[in-house]
């Protein structure tokens, strides 16, 4: 199982992520109360970025409770650490270890990951490594894209060129793109019991999250320039076009389809 991120990480990278995290909070956090993430409860974040879902379960939880946010990423990890230091959090660890070399068994009552396995080439075995960590019948949940499933108004063309761009990088880099219309099969070649899954798409004409396009082609910019996919004349152009659309207060950007699976261990 490897992850090649096509994403820019670091510090640029967490102000993308609060972004996102800000578009999606109330989504996700209705997400976890619906699941059971309660007070006293032990929560994996996996693929955790900059730590924002990480802190909500951390809230969730409670004193009593518990949450480990996981990524690769070493940068992002501190930089996480010190928003859960600022915050004064003190039942939340942060560790940079990739989902591939985690060993955890039936530890955590939830295992959550959002948008981490489309970049994976064996999301499957990701997903086993998730369910071992979880404890009988604890909630393993995934977040996950389709990123085709992106829309604006009116059309606009550069927009879309973003999306076959994204789709482009990330399967050189081994990922899916659309793998969360995938994902309530993938958990069904599991162990899980009570599958179940909803959609969410979010769209905007003027809020903050309307710039995730924008922001998410700057970020993966040098890896599509480095995979000779696009030249960085092209893709300034592109960007240059993506913000004057974004920066009309009459046209409308989403973000991708967003499949929401969860399913509970048994054994």
């Amino acid at each position: 199982m490897q992850s090649n991120y096509v994403i820019e990480g670091g510090k640029q990278g967490k102000e993308r992520l609060n972004v996102l995290s800000n578009a999606l909070e109330q989504y996700t956090l209705s997400l976890l109360q619906k699941c059971g993430v309660a007070v006293g409860n032990s929560f994996l974040d996996c693929g955790c970025g900059g730590g924002n879902v990480s802190i909500m379960a951390a809230r969730l939880v409670g004193n009593t409770g518990k949450v480990k946010g996981i990524d690769a990423d070493s940068s992002i990890i501190q930089l996480a650490k010190q928003d859960a230091q600022a915050l004064q959090l003190t039942n939340i660890t942060f560790e940079a270890i990739s989902i591939d070399d985690i060993m955890y068994q039936e530890i955590f009552d939830t295992v959550y990951a959002r948008f981490l396995l489309s970049h994976l080439n064996n999301p499957l075995i990701a997903l086993q490594k998730m369910i071992a960590a979880a404890k009988p019948n604890g909630k393993i949940i995934v977040e996950e894209i389709q990123f085709s499933g992106h829309f604006c108004y009116p059309y606009n063309a550069a927009f879309y060129t973003y999306l076959e761009l994204y789709a482009a990088v990330v399967k050189k880099k081994n990922g899916n793109a659309e793998l969360g219309i995938e994902m309530p099969s993938l958990f069904a070649k599991t162990s899980l019991t009570n599958i179940d899954f909803d959609i969410i798409q979010p769209a905007f004409n003027n809020a903050s999250g309307k710039w995730m396009a924008y922001i998410t082609l700057d970020k993966i910019k040098a890896a599509i320039i480095a995979e000779n996919i696009a030249s960085d004349i092209e893709v300034e152009n592109l960007l240059k076009e993506l913000k004057t659309f974004t920066e009309d207060t009459t046209t409308m950007i989403s973000l991708p389809r967003i499949f929401r699976v969860w399913g509970n261990k048994n054994h």
